[in-house]
């Protein structure tokens, strides 16, 4: 929290001023000798107790925060001490002969102080809370239409006579020059002042439906406090009249404004106000169809019958309570906890929109707000980072559920749990868990993506490679001997009839050079694609390949095993394969000791390339250049290469996709060569 120790001085200065003021209203009414009852209608008591509220709440806010609330309601609860202590006053004054200046003066403060908190201060706050700014920029005109309705409020107050405790002339305010406004112009006042209440009502709801977990957290304080207020004076907004003290109950709002600011998280505001809402409704509704229904009986049957019509009304209540009750809940656990109760519901909207849109973030949010989720994060693999997030990481315990796709985990949904919860809700879980395999599929999706996205970048770097290797060996081999042999033929052609013998001879060496280059070209060729396999195909290649093995070939017997007939096979696969195996075979001839090496290869739905020799393996070895060549062939295909020792030797093995998809095939060795 910022430390603001240089601006707390006003609060003490406030706080010690707001004392000083209940003690003197105290003091004086005690000396005055005042009845209870007209300390109440002097509006005395009714200052005093919201004056303590405004500035015991606006305190705690305006210590630990630079939260502009905190200041409004300790300036609202000054102006209502000032008029409590002022009345007090004027009312000792009055029966202690004091001068009708000093009487005056006091009425002055007593009529308009309290005009200033509750008229301007106080719905000014309202309209700033939360966070102790206007919900935007277009809300200034409403702020300016609360101070001057305040404003004219506490002026014409002051400037009429009467007053709280007493309707003498000596009684008026000190500026009271009889000020009686046209009935045209109170109306106009009354209507711009309800437009103004019900303006800063306006912005609260737009701040809810627009604001995040956090602030839809601390208005709902707000909310359960003006509940309770509109519970405990119903009497009084229905019929006019009431208990005059149940007015006092208005200090819950300043108490929950401070609490929502300083600390929101006290408790699941959520529960409390879904449990006070539904008790609270069906209490009113139980309560109003039962005196319905004894209004109605009352009309149909005679005056008599008095005792009949109220077991009547109270059996219509019975048979109403329970789908009534359950209709409420249901209205308001939507309200709070989304559609959370309907979670096959739930998950087919949700489903709809991952089909439709295939953006991660928007599935996540509209997640969030059908659940009325504070946050959730879908991860890509087991520990790994955050693919999409939606609403605000908080400090309440968060819950993981596995995403499984055939089996194998592809990722994980990441839950913030509401404040005061500490599991999921089976209800929050049976939705998550229908929304779940959807999510799977889709992460697989883009795992997929991924790795096809990578493969092109892969295609695109190999084959950027092979042309450099090309331009390489064509500049650095064929280019020089076709630059020579151009010269000479120059030379030779210089010659020809001056020294015939020198042109034959430059001749003679340009045609070696030549058979050179072709040499180097069929080489370069070679490297591409062997000749072998257009002419005699895979099978034939390899049988060539082992014919006349070089010098320690000798100490090997090389064998192969292939099917009568293979399917026909595209240029890449076959390609590879040969590459594979002729790599294969020399890591044979050239590391192992055994003598016999057998070359197999199969097709059933893949193709099987093994190449397993007899030799003894050593204890210890790592991949080399030639078998991590032998995987990259393979993966470039889709399809899976191993090689390590097994019992009585060493083998290589891949297999590729005959249809260009990647098998699943599990293997039992290590993923490198030697």
């Amino acid at each position: 929290m910022t430390d603001h120790t240089g601006s707390r001085w006003p609060v003490v200065v406030a706080v010690a001023a707001g004392m000083l003021l209940t003690g003197v209203t105290l003091g004086f009414a005690l000396a005055s000798g005042i009845a209870w009852q007209q300390f109440v209608q002097s509006y005395t008591l009714t200052n005093l107790v919201i004056g303590l509220a405004f500035l015991g709440s606006g305190a705690p806010v305006a210590w630990l925060t630079r939260n502009v609330v905190g200041r409004l309601l300790v300036a609202a609860g000054l102006c209502h001490l000032i008029s409590a202590a002022a009345t007090m006053m004027a009312m000792f004054g009055l029966n202690a002969d004091w001068p009708s200046f000093a009487i005056r003066v006091l009425s002055t403060f007593s009529t308009g102080a309290w005009q200033f908190g509750i008229g301007l201060l106080f719905p000014l706050a309202l309209l700033l809370f939360p966070d102790g700014h206007l919900p935007s920029r277009r809300w200034v005109w409403v702020a300016w239409l609360i101070m001057l309705g305040g404003a004219f409020q506490a002026v014409t107050g002051v400037l009429s006579d009467g007053s709280a405790f007493g309707d003498s002339p000596e009684s008026n305010s000190v500026l009271s020059i009889g000020l009686e406004m046209p009935e045209a112009v109170v109306l106009i006042a009354g209507i711009a002042s309800d437009a103004a209440y019900a303006l800063v009502i306006a912005a609260l709801v737009w701040r809810f439906i627009q604001g995040d977990e956090r602030i839809r957290r601390q208005l709902m304080w707000l909310i359960l406090a003006m509940m309770i207020i509109l519970t405990l004076n119903a009497e009084r907004f229905l019929t006019g009249d009431g208990p005059i003290l149940l007015l006092l109950s208005v200090v819950l709002i300043p108490i929950a404004l401070a609490i929502a600011i300083v600390r929101y998280q006290l408790f699941d505001i959520r529960v409390v106000l879904s449990r006070t809402l539904l008790y609270g409704l069906t209490i009113a509704l139980v309560i109003g169809v039962y005196v319905g229904a004894v209004a109605g009986f009352t009309l149909l049957v005679p005056s008599s019958a008095q005792r009949s019509v109220s077991v009547a009304a109270a059996i219509v209540v019975a048979f109403l309570f329970a789908p009534v009750r359950s209709l409420i809940q249901r209205m308001i656990n939507r309200a709070f906890y989304g559609t959370r109760s309907d979670p096959a519901r739930t998950a087919s909207r949700i489903g709809e929109g991952l089909r439709q849109d295939d953006d991660l973030p928007g599935v996540l949010q509209q997640t969030r707000s059908a659940l009325r989720l504070p946050w959730i994060s879908l991860r890509g693999e087991p520990g790994g980072s955050d693919i999409a997030t939606a609403g605000t990481l908080q400090e309440s315990p968060t819950v993981e559920m596995p995403l499984t796709y055939r089996g194998e985990q592809v990722g994980t949904l990441v839950v913030g749990l509401r404040r005061g919860e500490h599991d999921l809700h089976d209800a929050d879980r049976r939705t998550l868990d229908l929304i779940a395999t959807p999510l799977a599929v889709a992460l697989h999706a883009t795992a997929l993506s991924d790795q096809v996205q990578q493969a092109r970048t892969a295609i695109v770097e190999a084959a950027a490679a092979e042309r450099v290797r090309l331009q390489r060996e064509l500049h650095d081999g064929v280019g020089p001997i076709l630059t020579s042999a151009a010269f000479q033929a120059d030379a030779a052609s210089n010659l020809i009839h001056t020294d015939p013998d020198g042109a034959e001879r430059l001749i003679d060496e340009i045609r070696i050079e030549l058979r050179g280059a072709i040499d180097d070209v069929r080489q370069v060729v070679y490297g591409l694609r062997p000749i072998e396999l257009d002419n005699a195909g895979l099978v034939g290649a390899l049988r060539q390949r082992l014919v006349g093995l070089p010098g320690e070939a000798g100490q090997i017997r090389v064998e192969m095993e292939h099917p009568d007939q293979l399917p026909a096979l595209s240029p890449a696969v076959e390609l590879a394969a040969y590459r594979i195996a002729s790599e294969a075979i020399n890591n044979a001839l050239t590391h192992s000791e055994g003598r016999r090496c057998l070359v197999k290869i199969t097709a059933n739905g893949t193709l099987a390339v093994t190449v397993r020799d007899d030799g003894r393996p050593p204890s210890s070895w790592s991949p080399g250049v030639g078998l991590r060549s032998i995987l990259e062939r393979a993966e470039e295909l889709g399809g899976t290469a191993a090689a390590g020792p097994i019992g009585d030797g060493w083998e290589v093995r891949a297999r590729l996709p005959l249809d260009g998809l990647a098998p699943s095939v599990q293997d039992d060795f290590a993923g490198s060569g030697r």
